[in-house]
Protein backbone atom coordinates (compact mmCIF):
# COMPACT_ATOMS: atom_id res chain seq x y z
CA UNK A 1 0.00 0.00 0.00
CA UNK A 2 1.02 3.77 -0.78
CA UNK A 3 2.02 5.78 2.04
CA UNK A 4 0.02 8.68 1.33
CA UNK A 5 2.93 11.08 3.00
CA UNK A 6 5.28 9.97 0.40
CA UNK A 7 3.02 11.17 -2.35
CA UNK A 8 2.59 9.00 -5.51
CA UNK A 9 4.33 7.23 -7.67
CA UNK A 10 6.35 9.79 -9.12
CA UNK A 11 4.86 12.32 -7.57
CA UNK A 12 7.03 12.87 -4.16
CA UNK A 13 5.59 15.23 -1.40
CA UNK A 14 9.14 16.31 0.20
CA UNK A 15 11.03 17.86 -2.35
CA UNK A 16 7.90 19.36 -3.02
CA UNK A 17 7.46 21.33 0.25
CA UNK A 18 10.69 22.54 1.57
CA UNK A 19 10.79 25.54 -1.25
CA UNK A 20 8.81 27.23 0.71
CA UNK A 21 11.10 27.00 4.10
CA UNK A 22 13.86 27.55 1.69
CA UNK A 23 12.52 30.55 0.43
CA UNK A 24 10.39 32.04 3.44
CA UNK A 25 13.87 32.12 5.84
CA UNK A 26 16.10 34.00 3.92
CA UNK A 27 13.06 36.22 2.80
CA UNK A 28 13.02 36.43 6.50
CA UNK A 29 16.40 37.72 7.00
CA UNK A 30 16.58 39.67 4.20
CA UNK A 31 13.59 41.76 6.29
CA UNK A 32 15.36 42.15 9.23
CA UNK A 33 18.46 43.22 6.91
CA UNK A 34 15.92 46.41 5.50
CA UNK A 35 14.69 47.20 8.83
CA UNK A 36 18.11 48.41 9.15
CA UNK A 37 18.10 50.60 6.06
CA UNK A 38 14.79 52.44 6.60
CA UNK A 39 14.41 55.29 9.67
CA UNK A 40 11.23 53.01 10.55
CA UNK A 41 11.53 49.60 9.94
CA UNK A 42 8.77 48.16 12.37
CA UNK A 43 7.13 47.19 9.13
CA UNK A 44 9.94 44.98 7.83
CA UNK A 45 10.29 43.75 11.45
CA UNK A 46 6.65 42.26 11.25
CA UNK A 47 6.98 41.13 7.82
CA UNK A 48 10.06 39.03 9.07
CA UNK A 49 8.22 37.31 11.89
CA UNK A 50 5.29 36.92 9.23
CA UNK A 51 7.65 34.87 6.79
CA UNK A 52 9.09 32.84 9.78
CA UNK A 53 5.70 32.08 11.37
CA UNK A 54 4.86 30.94 7.68
CA UNK A 55 8.06 29.43 7.31
CA UNK A 56 7.46 27.36 10.54
CA UNK A 57 3.72 25.82 9.63
CA UNK A 58 4.83 24.94 6.41
CA UNK A 59 8.15 23.18 8.07
CA UNK A 60 5.54 20.71 10.47
CA UNK A 61 4.41 19.24 6.83
CA UNK A 62 7.83 19.40 5.34
CA UNK A 63 9.24 17.34 8.27
CA UNK A 64 6.23 15.00 8.17
CA UNK A 65 6.88 13.99 4.78
CA UNK A 66 10.90 13.98 5.14
CA UNK A 67 10.45 11.62 7.74
CA UNK A 68 8.13 9.35 5.97
CA UNK A 69 10.86 9.29 3.18
CA UNK A 70 13.54 8.57 5.82
CA UNK A 71 11.61 5.55 7.06
CA UNK A 72 12.34 3.62 3.91
CA UNK A 73 16.15 4.32 3.88
CA UNK A 74 17.73 0.68 4.67
CA UNK A 75 18.93 1.38 8.23
CA UNK A 76 22.84 2.24 8.51
CA UNK A 77 23.42 2.39 5.06
CA UNK A 78 25.48 5.43 3.35
CA UNK A 79 22.42 6.72 2.43
CA UNK A 80 20.95 6.68 5.76
CA UNK A 81 23.54 8.10 7.35
CA UNK A 82 23.60 11.11 4.99
CA UNK A 83 19.68 11.06 5.76
CA UNK A 84 20.25 11.07 8.96
CA UNK A 85 22.47 14.04 8.89
CA UNK A 86 20.00 15.76 7.18
CA UNK A 87 17.20 15.36 8.92
CA UNK A 88 19.41 16.59 12.33
CA UNK A 89 20.82 19.55 10.00
CA UNK A 90 16.87 20.72 9.18
CA UNK A 91 15.50 20.06 13.14
CA UNK A 92 18.29 22.02 14.30
CA UNK A 93 18.02 25.03 11.76
CA UNK A 94 13.79 25.03 12.67
CA UNK A 95 14.98 25.01 16.66
CA UNK A 96 16.85 27.63 15.81
CA UNK A 97 13.65 29.58 13.93
CA UNK A 98 11.64 28.61 16.66
CA UNK A 99 13.83 30.41 19.14
CA UNK A 100 13.89 33.48 16.99
CA UNK A 101 9.96 33.63 16.55
CA UNK A 102 9.44 33.41 20.50
CA UNK A 103 12.22 36.26 20.78
CA UNK A 104 10.87 38.36 18.23
CA UNK A 105 7.39 38.01 19.42
CA UNK A 106 7.91 39.65 22.47
CA UNK A 107 8.56 43.54 20.91
CA UNK A 108 7.47 43.02 17.51
CA UNK A 109 7.38 47.46 17.47
CA UNK A 110 10.70 47.67 17.32
CA UNK A 111 12.61 49.73 14.82
CA UNK A 112 14.56 47.61 13.47
CA UNK A 113 15.57 43.89 14.24
CA UNK A 114 18.11 43.79 17.46
CA UNK A 115 21.47 42.34 16.33
CA UNK A 116 21.38 39.25 18.30
CA UNK A 117 18.32 37.89 16.26
CA UNK A 118 19.88 39.45 12.74
CA UNK A 119 22.76 36.54 13.73
CA UNK A 120 20.80 34.00 14.81
CA UNK A 121 18.64 33.98 12.11
CA UNK A 122 22.00 34.44 9.28
CA UNK A 123 23.36 31.14 11.37
CA UNK A 124 20.24 29.48 10.96
CA UNK A 125 20.37 30.27 7.35
CA UNK A 126 23.49 29.25 6.71
CA UNK A 127 22.76 25.97 8.15
CA UNK A 128 19.37 25.67 6.24
CA UNK A 129 22.02 26.03 2.98
CA UNK A 130 23.95 23.28 3.98
CA UNK A 131 20.98 21.11 5.00
CA UNK A 132 19.44 21.58 1.50
CA UNK A 133 22.69 20.94 -0.03
CA UNK A 134 22.52 17.50 2.27
CA UNK A 135 19.16 16.81 0.61
CA UNK A 136 19.92 17.40 -3.17
CA UNK A 137 22.77 15.00 -2.68
CA UNK A 138 20.30 12.73 -1.38
CA UNK A 139 18.33 12.57 -4.75
CA UNK A 140 21.06 13.26 -7.03
CA UNK A 141 23.56 11.17 -5.86
CA UNK A 142 22.11 8.27 -3.91
CA UNK A 143 19.05 8.35 -5.83
CA UNK A 144 16.04 8.90 -3.17
CA UNK A 145 12.87 9.57 -4.51
CA UNK A 146 13.95 9.26 -8.42
CA UNK A 147 12.27 6.29 -9.93
CA UNK A 148 13.19 5.56 -13.66
CA UNK A 149 11.12 6.12 -16.91
CA UNK A 150 9.15 3.40 -18.00
CA UNK A 151 10.55 1.30 -20.80
CA UNK A 152 10.13 2.89 -23.70
CA UNK A 153 8.10 1.15 -26.61
CA UNK A 154 10.09 -1.56 -28.41
CA UNK A 155 12.13 -2.57 -24.90
CA UNK A 156 14.65 0.33 -24.96
CA UNK A 157 15.08 1.63 -21.94
CA UNK A 158 15.85 5.48 -21.16
CA UNK A 159 17.72 6.60 -18.22
CA UNK A 160 16.34 9.78 -16.81
CA UNK A 161 18.61 13.19 -17.81
CA UNK A 162 21.74 13.82 -15.30
CA UNK A 163 21.43 9.88 -13.78
CA UNK A 164 24.12 7.89 -14.10
CA UNK A 165 25.94 4.94 -12.43
CA UNK A 166 26.64 6.40 -9.30
CA UNK A 167 22.91 5.01 -8.15
CA UNK A 168 23.82 2.07 -7.52
CA UNK A 169 26.48 2.20 -4.81
CA UNK A 170 25.98 1.37 -1.51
Amino acid sequence: MTNPLRGGRGRPLHPVLVHFPVALYPASLLFDWLSYLTDDGTPYVKGAYALIVAALVVSVAVAITGFADFLTIENGSRTWRLAFTHLTVMLVTTGLFVASALLRRRDLDVTSTPFGLLALDAFAVALLAFGAVLGHDLVFRHGQRVEAEPPAPGGQEQQAPGLGSDLSRP
